[in-house]
């Protein structure tokens, strides 16, 4: 059975969101928050779009504060913090994409307030549900993909363009 190319762009950024959250220190892993999350709602969210040849798209990441007080410098705020993450995220995303042939291009991240997104955890839209610690980190993208365009589920590649976390100048 194939998978299709939401199936596979899921599981890339749900994988790189434990990732980029682990780099950080934070452990986040999937599951159910169920009724403990009920009356709590999202902080913020940072949205981040993206077009390509054949597909386009926001990869939408959202937090309650904890996550965000665990893994921020001291000197950000909580809105800057969730669009470097929702950068940093589609970066690692984009790194991936390049080894399957896909050149991305993202666009500025913007903040939302969270306080709204909490109906969506009642339907199938999101990627991934993760909790982290007292809190909840949730990550899915919104993407439009060409007739007839398959996302190869692996690497054509062998090696990441530049691993995550380095810097490149240019």
């Amino acid at each position: 059975m194939s998978t299709s190319n939401e199936e596979n762009l899921e599981r890339l950024v749900a994988d790189n969101c434990l990732k980029l959250f682990a780099d950080y220190q934070l452990e986040i892993r999937s599951g159910d928050l169920g009724d403990s999350f009920k009356n709590r709602q999202f902080l913020l969210c940072g949205v981040i779009g993206f077009t390509s040849k054949h597909m386009r798209g926001a990869l939408v990441l959202a937090s309650t504060s904890e996550p965000l007080d665990r893994t921020s410098p001291e000197s950000t705020t909580h809105r800057d913090w969730i669009c470097e993450l929702a950068n940093q995220l589609l970066g690692r995303v984009k790194n991936q994409l390049l080894n399957r042939k896909i050149e991305v291009y993202p666009s500025t991240p913007i903040a939302l307030r969270g306080e709204h997104l909490s109906p969506i955890l009642q339907q199938r839209l999101v990627a991934e549900l993760f909790m982290a610690g007292g809190g909840a980190v949730c990550v899915w993208m919104d993407c439009e993909f060409d007739d007839g365009f398959e996302l190869p589920g692996a690497s054509v590649e062998d090696a990441a363009p530049v691993p995550e976390g380095d810097m490149v100048l240019f």
